[in-house]
């Protein structure tokens, strides 16, 4: 069972110890935390819980000590920054089996490194390649000519359509499908209507390293050239990424958001849930678009934008309250306007 001093865990998230050294074993939320384990604390509200808990130890704001006084805490300066490096240090991976199993299809051409595991019933196919240590369990997928980087885990029913390409470290959960055809239709017109004639993908789908796709999540591949997913991005469950879209770094994509062809998306880029992104849209670095938006052209660097269409986030929150009033300052209107007709008459 892996073990850390709190000295150690203190000096890899930055933060200050105060109390008594002494190993945990684990992490886990105040109310469970056994006497083994460390856990956090994050606001005052949760002062409470924080005082009763069996935790060792407790990850803090600073200042928190006067607070918890005859706790061993943590001090730092983001709790959930710490809290994410802390629950990286425990995590691992339960494998039932390793190695490749004999009852996966391989192909002899792929090519594979040393500490691979391929559960049963997984299919790869000619000239994949797989790095050290990756991880593919049951029914997913390998399409021909596919690369999947060092370390990267393939969760249940992942499809990788041909040509593929995965970086390291990456983390598709189950149900991700990667390089399917694009939603691509041309319409021939006809006496009684049209012909919907598909357009044909040459293009691939590439991940660079440490990018987590939720479950059932679909990226598909470019009509021509590449659909590219950006070092450290990060999307939920259930999005859908669409043909020739350029995502950049360290983005994140909120469960539902659908984004259209040949959308750009730059560096730290923030998607909230069911967001809209119209094909051939540009969302500059760092802008935040909120839930249920629906973006169409252009959003500025570091813009905050809401609504559909997306405007300025504070015009947006402004227009809603005006929007609550509506009924009133219709009826405002109508009485305003009765007076005025009234006043025109006498003249």
């Amino acid at each position: 069972m892996t073990h850390y001093r709190l000295s150690e865990i203190a000096e890899i998230i930055g933060a200050q110890l105060w109390g008594e050294d002494g190993e945990v074993r684990g992490i886990n939320a105040l109310p469970l935390a056994k006497e083994d384990e460390l856990s956090f604390v994050d606001s005052l509200k949760r002062l409470p819980q924080a005082q009763t808990t069996k935790a060792k130890a407790l990850i803090a704001p600073m200042g928190f000590r006067q607070h918890l006084s005859g706790k061993t805490l943590l001090e730092t300066r983001d709790v959930r920054v710490a809290l994410a490096k802390v629950t990286r240090l425990f995590a691992r991976e339960y494998l039932t089996f390793q190695g490749i199993s004999p009852q996966a299809y391989v192909d002899p051409s792929a090519k594979i490194e040393e500490d691979v595991t391929i559960f049963p019933f997984v299919y790869v196919g000619k000239d994949v390649f797989l790095g050290r240590g990756v991880i593919i369990y049951p029914f997913c997928f390998i399409g021909d000519y596919c690369e999947i980087g060092e370390g990267t885990i393939l969760y249940p029913h992942v499809v990788l359509y041909p040509r593929t390409i995965v970086g390291k470290r990456c983390i598709l959960h189950g149900g991700v499908v990667l390089g399917a055809d694009g939603f691509g239709f041309a319409q021939e017109a006809k006496s009684e209507g049209y012909k919907n004639l598909k357009i044909y993908h040459f293009g691939l789908t590439r991940i660079e390293d440490e990018v987590e796709i939720g479950a059932n999540s679909t990226i598909d591949r470019a009509t021509f050239g590449e659909t590219l997913i950006g070092a450290g991005t990060k999307i939920d469950n259930l999005v859908q990424v669409g043909h020739n879209v350029n995502i950049g770094k360290e983005c994140l994509l909120v469960s539902h958001t659908a984004i259209g062809g040949s959308v750009t998306l730059e560096d730290y880029v923030m998607l909230g849930g069911q967001v809209g992104v119209a094909p051939g849209s540009v969302l500059r670095r760092g802008c935040r678009v909120a839930a249920k938006s629906g973006v169409v052209g252009e959003v500025p660097e570091g813009a905050e934008v809401a609504g559909i269409p997306a405007i300025s986030a504070s015009v947006w929150r402004r227009a809603v309250k005006i929007f609550e009033k509506l009924p009133e300052i219709l009826k405002d209107i109508r009485q305003i306007k009765d007076l005025y007709s009234k006043i025109a008459d006498k003249l």
